[in-house]
C-alpha cells in the first residue's frame, strides 16, 4: 500500500510538471540596447502583440531591419515616429513605415534624428529580430566608440 502511494505521488508530481510545462505563457518584447539597436524576442507572441524601442539615426546612416531569427511565417509593422515619446517635439503620424517578415532583411534610409520605434505582431511570431544603424558605406559604428566595424 506504502508503494503504491508513493507512485501515485509520482505519478501526480509527473502531471503537475507536464501540465506546468504546457501552459507556457507567450512572450513578446522589445528592447534599446546600448549599441543603438533594437531587439525584438518572442516565444510565441501572439498577434497584434506591441512594444516599442527608441533608435538614433546619424548623418549617412542607414535603418537595417534583421529578420532573419524570426520562424517564417512571422510578420512585423515598424513604424518609425519622429521623436522620443513624451517629448515635446515626438510626432503622431510615422516618418517611415514597413513591415519584415521571418526570415529576411531590409536595408532603408531615413532622415538623421530621434526616432520612437512602434513593433507590432501581425501575426503569431517566434524567434529574434534586430533593427539598427549602418553607415552608408556598408560598416556599423561600434557601441561608444568613433571607430567603425565592418559588416558580417
Amino acid at each position: 500500500m506504502k508503494r503504491m502511494k508513493k507512485n501515485l505521488s509520482l505519478m501526480l508530481l509527473a502531471m503537475v510538471l507536464l501540465l506546468s510545462a504546457c501552459g507556457q505563457k507567450p512572450v513578446f518584447g522589445v528592447s534599446t540596447n546600448e549599441d543603438n539597436s533594437i531587439s525584438i524576442t518572442a516565444s510565441r507572441g501572439p498577434k497584434d502583440s506591441m512594444g516599442l524601442g527608441y533608435l538614433t539615426v546619424g548623418e549617412n546612416e542607414q535603418i537595417v531591419t534583421d529578420a532573419t531569427g524570426m520562424d517564417k511565417d512571422g510578420k512585423l509593422s515598424l513604424r518609425f515616429m519622429a521623436g522620443v515619446l513624451g517629448s515635446d517635439d515626438f510626432s503622431e503620424e510615422p516618418a517611415y513605415e514597413t513591415s519584415v517578415s521571418g526570415g529576411d532583411s531590409a536595408v532603408f534610409t531615413a532622415e538623421p534624428g530621434e526616432y520612437t520605434v512602434t513593433v507590432i505582431a501581425l501575426s503569431k511570431i517566434t524567434g529574434t529580430a534586430r533593427i539598427c544603424t549602418e553607415a552608408a558605406d556598408g560598416t556599423v559604428q561600434a557601441a561608444n566608440s568613433s571607430e567603425a566595424a565592418p559588416t558580417k
